[in-house]
């Protein structure tokens, strides 16, 4: 550095940088200015000046380099035009100037000192007046400092040590104080000689050391030397011998041996940091939403000089309350700062929607290492603690954020349906009530198409439908969930409403009982249906109350609607008085709404009548012989549950219920408007009978169903259920990546609103299913076609059944069926029977199996040939007519027309037993405390 100094004076005449500078052209500074890569546009010369004058007193050896550089590189000298001064000749000036006053010889070497850095040119009279008479003062001033023992500081102040003598009665010693006083007066020590003023400062040092020795007297007679409220005789002896001579307080310093003996017991640390003494103390604060106290430490900063005053002067020390009011702030600012730390936490994970109960234990795992006993959350710490915090939710906020994305790709649920949007549809209701030719106009537009689809409620109607489209000429085939009849050349295919493939496209689609879009379990199937059947021409038939529904359904899916109402073809009249069960006429059928009530029926009329009986509970195959026999007049009276109400053609001429009231699954209620003319629409069909007839069995239940035969029955109401298929679950599996069904049910249910009329539904038997797959490593398309398979969830048989399946599939082997065990040729029980029909179950699920999954389910033809046994065993027992109700206790037979399901002995015996536990709660169990009752 010293050398580019030197350096730069050869371009400058031998004169430094500032001055040189000065000299130098304004088109060269522009030029150095560019050079250095500062150049912002000013070509004022004082500007670039002081520009340069910066850069080089900053000291930068690079700058200084390249300036250097700049100057040997231009060439030229840029000399002072005032020639510098020998130096001799300067000397001769300042010597000459010197002359003009009376000096000695010290004096004039100090003034050439004091003038050696100034020109010769700015030295004057004046300024060397000044300096010599500087110069003297301060050497008077020396002097008497040395005469007074003492040092004057720059405010004329002086400062001495003085000997103070301490007497604590028995013990006697003196000590070394620095005392400093005033300012003396500044006229006198310019003015007056050494001699006058080594008087006039010893007295003022008298004076100050007397006025110190009184204070000290004064605070050692103060003193409780034996019996001070906090310090010990030997504690005072030490502080007072102990403290610095520079001490100016009436008090002395303490060590930290004595401070921490006095401070508070609960301090756990004592240290000084500066003029200050910091206590610590051990503090706990509740947390929002954390089990346990978290301790921590607070801090008191006291002036030492303060709290060793207030100890000397045996005052009070208010530690606790300074802890308490410093405590509660501490807590109050943490947890304000907690609170703006769960703030930002809770919006970087908006989207999950945390409760506080999860989202403070998630902060505190990460924020608690850092805190370090110290309650403050610093903008650091909170960056660490975000930092950390998204990368704890990234998972879960990387899941929701697809599950919105999904919720959003496919919240229009038509949209789901590519190839029925890719049509023109046209939609065509036929509406009107039973036997009014709805259906069999559908059919017949059905037929005349190219291709189509029929689609049923049940499979007996699918077959219906199958054999319909046979008798007159169309290649068909059959689908059911549980029986294929595949025609090669098939242009038309009948199946029930939950085998619609959505990717086949056909001319025409017959979509039947729509009204039962409103069903609480299989409603979901007709909305699947009607917004994604892949036709051009989709034709549904239902109940009037169902119009409001389609005309919702239609105008969500912009498709025109062409409205067919239809009449019954003939009257049907409501019986005035209840028929006795035993003045009922053939051709009758009687309504009964459980299976119990159906066998104990078939039971009681068996004797008189030769009877049919059809139930939701027996297998298709038997469903149909019984309503063969009823319509070929082998039976003259059937028994049927609300199963007929499905379009079954019955050669009904009178239909009778036998109660009004029935259990949905849910609750035991009175039946619906719509249900009871459903019902009681299937009397008096068309071409076999001119009228039809309702009525009851008993005047109880005439009276319930009367109101309802002419009463309108309620509209169907929105939203309707819809349930997403495999490809729709599918799609949420892969952008989700979920492998559970479950959560991919729940998600589908929970986060899918849809823009329509619509609502996502969860059958049950689907959910209970799903948790049973997910227990096993499977695909999703097997765990989706397992989840949707038919299944009984109250049959042991069945489920025990199925779960074997589950396991058997997850190990990737063969499923064999296990047949039946059953004796006779016909059940004895209607326990027997039960477990018939559950077995028959058992091979619907099978077989349905075997048609998705037929490498592993191999005995489909052993199967089919048991269900035709069990089914000939079932039918045959219903033929016996010999269930005779038992009692559940003790397994004696019932009367016919028995209410409960015990005899009247065990009803009896029952009461008894629980008559006595009464008595002897309430008895008293000594007679010692009846008497004292008594009293």
């Amino acid at each position: 550095m010293i050398k580019l100094n030197q350096s730069i004076r050869h371009f400058f005449g031998d004169e430094g940088f500032d001055e040189g500078i000065e000299r130098v052209p304004t088109e060269t500074l522009v030029a150095l200015a560019h050079a250095l890569g500062i150049f912002d546009g000013t070509t004022k010369k004082e500007l670039l000046v002081k520009t340069f004058r910066r850069l080089w007193s900053e000291g930068e050896s690079d700058n200084r380099h390249l300036v250097v550089d700049f100057f040997t590189l231009n060439g030229k000298i840029y000399p002072n035009p005032i020639p510098r001064e020998k130096p001799h000749e300067r000397e001769e000036k300042i010597d000459e100037l010197f002359d003009a006053f009376e000096m000695s010889r010290d004096e004039r070497v100090a003034l050439h000192a004091a003038f050696s850095d100034i020109r010769t040119r700015k030295i004057t009279s004046d300024k060397i007046a000044s300096k010599l008479e500087h110069i003297r003062y301060i050497r008077k001033r020396e002097s008497l400092e040395k005469a007074v023992e003492g040092k004057f500081d720059y405010d004329d102040r002086l400062e001495f040590y003085a000997s103070i003598l301490y007497d604590l009665g028995e013990e006697k010693f003196s000590k070394i104080h620095v005392l400093k006083t005033t300012a003396l007066d500044s006229t006198r020590l310019h003015v007056e000689s050494i001699d006058a003023l080594i008087p006039y400062v010893t007295a003022i040092k008298e004076e100050y050391t007397a006025q110190k020795q009184l204070q000290i007297s004064t605070f050692i007679a103060s003193l409780k030397l034996d019996n001070h409220r906090y310090l010990t005789h030997n504690e005072i002896i030490a502080s007072l011998k102990g403290a610095p001579p520079s001490n100016t307080n009436t008090f002395y310093p303490l060590n930290m041996e004595t401070l921490g003996r006095i401070l508070p017991s609960h301090a756990i640390g004592i240290e000084f940091v500066g003029e200050e003494l910091l206590i610590e103390y051990p503090q706990a604060i509740l947390l929002p939403y954390y089990d346990e106290p978290l301790v921590h430490t607070t801090h008191i900063q006291i002036s030492h000089a303060e709290i060793t005053k207030l100890i000397w002067d045996e005052a009070d020390l208010v530690f606790d309350e300074q802890f308490e009011i410093q405590g509660h702030e501490l807590k109050e600012n943490f947890l304000r700062e907690l609170d703006l730390l769960a703030q930002e936490c809770r919006e970087h994970a908006r989207l999950l929607n945390l409760s506080d109960n999860a989202l403070y234990p998630m902060i505190y795992e990460i924020l608690l290492p850092y805190l370090h006993e110290n309650l403050h959350i610093s903008s650091k710490v909170t960056r660490r603690v975000l930092f950390h915090f998204d990368r704890l939710i990234k998972d879960e906020l990387l899941k929701k954020q697809r599950q919105e994305l999904l919720a959003r790709t496919v919240r229009d649920f038509k949209n789901l349906f590519p190839l029925a949007r890719s049509l023109r549809r046209r939609l065509i209701f036929h509406t009107g009530p039973t036997n009014s030719g709805k259906t069999y106009s559908a059919m017949e537009q059905l037929r005349r198409g190219g291709t189509g689809y029929y689609l049923a409620p049940l499979r007996l109607l699918a077959l219906e439908g199958y054999e319909d489209l046979k008798e007159h000429g169309v290649n068909a085939s059959l689908i059911t969930g549980e029986e294929q009849i595949v025609d090669e050349d098939a242009t038309h295919i009948s199946s029930t409403i939950e085998m619609l493939s959505f990717e086949s496209e056909v001319d025409v689609c017959v979509i039947d009982e729509v009204q039962m879009i409103g069903d609480r379990d299989r409603g979901w199937a007709w909305a699947n249906a009607i917004i994604g059947a892949p036709a051009k021409t989709v034709i549904m038939t239902g109940s009037s109350n169902a119009l409001e529904a389609i005309e919702a359904l239609a105008h969500y899916l912009g498709e025109p609607l062409e409205i067919v109402r239809f009449e019954r073809k003939n009257p049907l009249e409501l019986l005035t008085q209840p028929t006795p069960i035993t003045a009922i006429e053939p051709q009758s059928a009687i309504i009964a709404f459980t299976r119990s009530n159906a066998l104990r029926l078939k039971q009681q009329l068996s004797a008189t009548y030769r009877t049919s009986i059809i139930y939701g509970n027996l297998g298709p195959e038997v469903r149909r012989e019984e309503a063969r026999r009823f319509r070929d007049g082998e039976t003259q009276i059937l028994i049927a549950t609300d199963a007929i109400a499905m379009g079954l053609n019955l050669p009904i001429k009178t239909l009778l219920f036998s109660k009004a009231d029935k259990f949905d699954g849910q609750n035991q209620r009175d039946l619906t408007v719509s249900e009871m003319q459903q019902i009681a629409g299937r009397a008096g069909r068309y071409g076999l009978s001119e009228k039809g007839f309702v009525g009851a069995l008993t005047g109880d239940v005439l009276k319930k169903i009367a109101p309802l035969f002419t009463k309108k029955a309620e509209d169907i109401t929105i939203p309707f259920n819809v349930m997403a298929s495999y490809d729709h679950i599918q799609l949420v599996s892969s952008i989700l990546e979920e492998k559970s069904l479950s959560n991919i049910i729940n998600f589908f249910v929970e986060n899918m609103k849809f823009e329509g009329p619509f609502r996502a539904v969860n059958l049950e038997s689907m959910a209970e299913a799903a948790a049973i797959v997910d227990h096993y490593d499977l695909d999703m398309k097997s765990k989706y076609i397992l989840a949707t398979a038919p299944l009984s969830t109250k049959s042991p048989i069945v489920m025990g059944a199925y779960e074997r399946y589950v396991k058997a599939l997850a190990q990737a082997k063969p499923i064999a069926y296990i047949p039946p065990r059953h004796g006779g040729t016909y059940a004895q029980t209607s326990e027997e029977l039960q477990d018939a029909e559950d077995q028959i179950k058992e091979i619907s699920l099978y077989l349905w199996l075997s048609y998705r999954m037929g490498e592993f389910f191999v005995d489909s033809e052993k199967a089919r040939s048991f269900r035709g046994e069990l089914n000939r065993f079932i039918e045959t027992s219903l033929k016996q007519s010999h269930f005779v109700p038992r009692c559940k206790t003790c397994g004696k037979p019932l009367a016919p027309n028995a209410e409960f399901s015990i005899c009247q002995s065990c009803f009896h015996n029952l009461n008894r037993a629980k008559q006595g536990v009464r008595d002897k709660r309430d008895s008293p169990r000594e007679a010692g405390g009846a008497r004292k009752t008594r009293r």
